[in-house]
C-alpha cells in the first residue's frame, strides 16, 4: 500500500470512509495491556518519586504482547481530555506529528494524517481517534511507513487538580517500511524498546500538553533544558515491593527527570529465574558481552584489578556506531559502569541485583546517556523531539536487561 505522504487525497478519503464503516464497537476496541485500579494504586508513590512507571509485556516467544504506560498530569480529568480531542494540535503533543489534518469526522471518532519528515528519512501515516469522554480514547494506527496499532488512553482523576493518565497498546513494527525493519534486524527485544520509546514520548507529551491548557497558556512545542544525568541511583526496597504487581506480568520501566525536562536516569527491572551469583558474573564480566549483543564488538579489556576494570567497546548499528572507554567498579548489589572516553560523555550504567529466592533475583538497570553528544543523528533526533532522550535510554536497557536474562535462562 503506498505511503499516506504520496497517496492522492482521493484514495485517502476513501481509505477514511471505509474505516468509519466498520462498526463503532470494532473501531474502539480497547488495546492490550493496561493497569487495573489496584495496579494504580500501588504505582501511585512512584509516579511522585520517578516521575513515569511503565510496563512491557511479551508473548512467551519473546515477541512484544502489550506496553503500558502510566504518568501524572498536574491538570483536572476533562483538561487532559481536551489535549486528546483535536489531532490538528498533535504537534504539541509530539514534535514528531506534523502536518496534522483530520479528513473524517464520524460521531465520536476521527481520522487524521500524519507526518514526520526529517532530512534522513520521513514517516507518514494515518490514524483514527474514538473519543469517550471525559475517561477512555481509543486510537488505532490504520496505516503508517512504522507499522500498524492500536492504543488506548484511560484517565484516572487524581484528586481534584490531578490526573493519571495510561497508556497501553502496541504498534506491529514488522508491518512497518523496510527502513524500520532494517534498523530493529527483526529483534524482538528492538521492537518493543521501540514500542516503549514512542509511548514515553507521547504520555510525557500529553503531560506537557494538558499542563499547558490546564494552565491557560498557549500551546507550545515541549522543550527541555539544564541539568541531566548523575550516577545512578540504585531502587529502595519499598520501590521494588511496589512493583512487584508489575514484575509478575513482565518489565518495569521508571524514568526520572530533572526540573528542566532532561532525564535523571532511566530503569528497568525484571524478575529473573537465575542465582544473583550468576547474573552478578554475567554482567561484570566485559569480555562476554558480545556473547550477549552482537552489536558490542571490539571490546577491549585495558586493565582488570581487583576492584576496578578498565574496557572499551564499539556498539554498531545499521546507521550509526558508538565506542566508549569504561571503568567497572564493584558496588553495593552489583555493578557500576562509567564511560570515561569516546561517544557517549558522562554516561554511566548500573547493575542493582537483589536475591529473592535460592535461584531467583530481581534485577534493575539503571542508567544515563547524553545522546545530544553522541554523534550527528542522535543529536538530531534528541534536538528534533527532546522527549526521545528518555525514550531512548530506557529502550536500549530493555534490551541489555533481557540479552542477559536470556543469556541465562532462555526466554
Amino acid at each position: 500500500m503506498d505511503r499516506p505522504g504520496k497517496t492522492p487525497r482521493l484514495a485517502l478519503v476513501s481509505l477514511a470512509l471505509a474505516l468509519f464503516a466498520v462498526s463503532p464497537a470494532a473501531r474502539a476496541g480497547k488495546a492490550p495491556g493496561g493497569f487495573s485500579a489496584a495496579e494504580v494504586s500501588s504505582i501511585r508513590p512512584l509516579l511522585g518519586r520517578h516521575g513515569l512507571v511503565a510496563l512491557s509485556e511479551t508473548h512467551p516467544d519473546g515477541s512484544p504482547k502489550a506496553m503500558t504506560l502510566a504518568i501524572r498530569i498536574a491538570a483536572p480529568r476533562e483538561k487532559v481530555f481536551e489535549a486528546l480531542g483535536d489531532p490538528r494540535n498533535f504537534y504539541y503533543l509530539s514534535t514528531l506529528f506534523k502536518e496534522n489534518e483530520i479528513l473524517q469526522e464520524h460521531d465520536n471518532s476521527k481520522a487524521y494524517t500524519w507526518a514526520s519528515r526529517h532530512k534522513l528519512f520521513s514517516f507518514t501515516g494515518m490514524n483514527t481517534i474514538a473519543l469517550y469522554p471525559p475517561r477512555r480514547a481509543d486510537v488505532r494506527v490504520a496505516q503508517s511507513t512504522i507499522g500498524e496499532g492500536v492504543f488506548t488512553f484511560v484517565l484516572h482523576q487524581d484528586g481534584p487538580d490531578h490526573t493519571i493518565a495510561v497508556l497501553s497498546g502496541i504498534l506491529d513494527v514488522q508491518s512497518s517500511e523496510w527502513l524500520i525493519r532494517l534498523l530493529l534486524g527483526g529483534n524482538p527485544s528492538m521492537r518493543q524498546a521501540m514500542n516503549m520509546a514512542i509511548g514515553i514520548v507521547v504520555i510525557k507529551g500529553l503531560k506537557s500538553m494538558a499542563e499547558q491548557i490546564a494552565a491557560g497558556r498557549d500551546l507550545t512545542k515541549h522543550r527541555t533544558r539544564g541539568k541531566a544525568g548523575g550516577s545512578p541511583r540504585p531502587l529502595p526496597a519499598r520501590d521494588l515491593r511496589a512493583l512487584a504487581p508489575l514484575l509478575v506480568r513482565g518489565s518495569a520501566v521508571l524514568t526520572g527527570s530533572y526540573g528542566g525536562g532532561r532525564l535523571r536516569q532511566a530503569t528497568v527491572v525484571e524478575a529473573v529465574s537465575a542465582p544473583a551469583d550468576d547474573v552478578y558474573s554475567a554482567v561484570s564480566a566485559p569480555r562476554n558481552f558480545a556473547k550477549v549483543i552482537s552489536a558490542f564488538t571490539d571490546i577491549t579489556v585495558h586493565d582488570a584489578a581487583a576492584d576496578l576494570i578498565d574496557f572499551s567497546w564499539t556498539l554498531g548499528f545499521s546507521v550509526l556506531s558508538l565506542t566508549s572507554r569504561n571503568a567497572m567498579s564493584k558496588v553495593d548489589a552489583g555493578v557500576l559502569i562509567e564511560a570515561k572516553e569516546g561517544d557517549l560523555p558522562g554516561a554511566s550504567w548500573r547493575w542493582q541485583i537483589v536475591p529473592t529466592g535460592e535461584k531467583k533475583c530481581v534485577v534493575a538497570y539503571h542508567s544515563f546517556a547524553n545522546l545530544r553528544k553522541a554523534g550527528y543523528i542522535l543529536e538530531q533526533t534528541v534536538k528534533r523531539e527532546p522527549y526521545l532522550e528518555h525514550g531512548v535510554v530506557a529502550g536500549s536497557n530493555m534490551v541489555m536487561l533481557r540479552a542477559i536474562r536470556m543469556s541465562l535462562v532462555g526466554r
